[in-house]
C-alpha cells in the first residue's frame, strides 16, 4: 500500500510550524514589548520625579515677573501706597542651551544673563516718595546671587532683598517731573521656557523685550503668552523681539526654549513597532532554509529572535549613557555583525551581502524611519516597494513556484 501524501494546504502549515515562528515571534515580541513598557514609564517617570530632581539641581521653568512701582505723595503715611505705571521697560535675555540628559531624557537646561532698565516718573504735581519693587525666585531660577546688580541713575545702589530675600526693593523720593532710571542685571539658569509677566495691576507703556537664543532654534511659545512681533531663526540661533508702546496689565511674553529630539519617546516606538520587522525576519530565515534545503533546529531559529529582539533592549540602554544617534549607530553596526555571522555560519553559501542587505531592511531602516520623522513614509514606501520588487522576483523562480504549488514537503521536510 503506497503512503497518502498529504493535501497541499495540510503540507503548507506542517511547514510553516516547522518554522518554528510562534516561539520566535514570542521572543521577539516579549523583548522589545518589555524594553517599549520600561522606557515609556521612565519616560513618564522623567516627568514627574526625575524631572524635580532636574528642577533642583538645575533650575526650572523661569518666570520673571516685571517690577512693580508704588507711589504716595511725599510727607504722607507709607501705608498708602498706590500703583504707579513705569514710564518704560527694556529688558534683554541672552540665553545659551546646556542640554541636561537624565537616561534617555533630554531637558532643555539654559543659562542666560537677564538684562533689564526700567524708567520712573513723577506725573504728579508734587512730590511722591515711591518703592520700586523687583521680584527674584531663588529658588526656582538659581539665581546666581554673586552676580547680582542694581543701579540707580548710572550709580551703583545698596540691595535690600527683604526678609526672605525674593525681591530686591528701593524706596527714594521724585520730585515734581523728576525721573530715575533703575538697571538690574543677573545671571541664572533654569529649563524648558522663560516668561516676563507684567504688573497685573497696571497697564504698560513702552514695552521692549529681546530674548536671543544660542544652542537651539525650533522655539516655540507657552500657552496664553504673547507672540513675539518680530523673530529671526538659523544657524542654531534664534532672536525675538516684543515691542509695544502699551500693554494690558498682567500680559505675559515669552518663550519655549529649543529642544533635542525626546529619544525616550522615540526608542519607545522603535520598540513597538520592532514585531513586524521581526516576523519579516523569521520568513526570511525560512526563505533561507528552503533556498538551501537546510532544516533549521527549533534553537537556531530562537537564537536568531533573541538577538533580533535584544537588538532594542542594547539600544535603549546604550542610549542612556551615550548620545542616542552614536548608540543607534554602534547597536546596528554592531549586532549587524553579529547577526549577519551567525546566519552565514548557518547558511555557509548564502553571500553575505544578501545577509547584510536583509538587516538593513528588517532593523535598520524601519529604525531610521522612526529617527527621521519627516522621512517616514517616504521610507517606509520605498521598503514597502523594494518588497514587491524582490517577491515579483522570487515568484519568477522554479523552486519558489514549486514550492507555491504542491511541493513543499519533497523541497523541505
Amino acid at each position: 500500500m503506497e503512503p497518502t501524501t498529504p493535501p497541499p494546504t495540510a503540507s503548507r502549515l506542517r511547514w510553516v510550524w516547522n518554522q518554528h515562528w510562534a516561539g520566535g515571534i514570542f521572543i521577539i515580541t516579549f523583548a522589545v514589548w518589555v524594553i517599549a513598557g520600561q522606557v515609556s514609564h521612565r519616560t513618564d517617570f522623567a516627568s514627574t520625579e526625575l524631572a524635580d530632581d532636574v528642577e533642583s539641581r538645575w533650575g526650572a521653568p523661569v518666570e520673571q515677573a516685571a517690577p512693580s512701582l508704588r507711589a504716595v505723595q511725599s510727607g504722607t503715611v507709607f501705608t498708602e501706597l498706590a500703583p504707579l505705571s513705569l514710564s518704560q521697560q527694556r529688558v534683554k535675555v541672552d540665553a545659551t542651551m546646556n542640554y541636561r540628559k537624565r537616561g534617555l531624557a533630554y531637558f532643555s537646561g539654559f543659562d542666560f544673563t537677564f538684562d533689564g532698565t526700567y524708567l520712573a516718573e513723577n506725573p504728579e504735581p508734587h512730590d511722591i516718595d515711591v518703592a520700586f519693587v523687583f521680584p527674584i525666585e531663588v529658588d526656582k531660577s538659581q539665581v546666581l546671587l554673586s552676580e547680582l546688580a542694581f543701579s540707580v541713575d548710572g550709580a551703583p545702589s545698596s540691595m535690600d532683598l527683604g526678609e526672605r530675600g525674593d525681591r530686591l526693593v528701593w524706596t527714594g523720593r521724585l520730585p515734581v517731573g523728576g525721573k530715575t532710571e533703575f538697571h538690574i542685571r543677573y545671571r541664572a539658569r533654569g529649563l524648558e521656557s522663560f516668561v516676563y509677566r507684567l504688573d497685573p495691576a497696571l497697564q504698560a507703556r513702552n514695552v521692549t523685550l529681546n530674548i536671543d537664543v544660542t544652542g537651539g532654534e525650533n522655539i516655540d511659545y507657552p500657552p496664553f503668552v504673547l507672540a513675539a512681533s518680530a523673530n529671526t531663526t538659523g544657524d542654531g540661533k534664534a532672536s525675538l523681539e516684543w515691542k509695544y508702546p502699551s500693554l494690558e496689565s498682567g500680559v505675559a511674553m515669552g518663550v519655549i526654549l529649543p529642544s533635542v529630539k525626546k529619544y525616550d519617546e522615540l526608542m519607545a516606538t522603535m520598540a513597538f513597532r520592532a514585531v513586524v520587522p521581526g516576523i519579516v525576519f523569521l520568513i526570511g530565515l525560512s526563505l533561507l532554509s528552503l533556498r538551501h534545503r537546510r532544516k533549521l533546529h527549533v534553537w537556531e531559529t530562537y537564537v536568531a529572535a533573541a538577538a533580533f529582539g535584544f537588538t532594542s533592549v542594547l539600544l535603549a540602554y546604550l542610549g542612556a549613557f551615550l548620545h542616542f544617534l552614536a548608540a543607534w549607530g554602534v547597536t546596528m553596526v554592531g549586532m549587524g555583525a553579529a547577526v549577519v555571522l551567525y546566519v552565514s555560519r548557518l547558511f555557509p553559501h548564502e553571500r553575505l551581502h544578501w545577509l547584510a542587505g536583509a538587516w538593513v531592511a528588517t532593523q535598520v531602516l524601519p529604525t531610521l524611519a522612526v529617527l527621521l520623522p519627516g522621512y517616514t513614509g517616504l521610507i517606509y514606501t520605498l521598503e514597502l516597494l523594494a518588497g514587491l520588487l524582490a517577491v515579483m522576483t522570487l515568484i519568477t523562480r522554479k523552486e519558489v513556484r514549486a514550492f507555491l504549488s504542491d511541493r513543499p514537503v519533497e523541497v523541505m521536510s
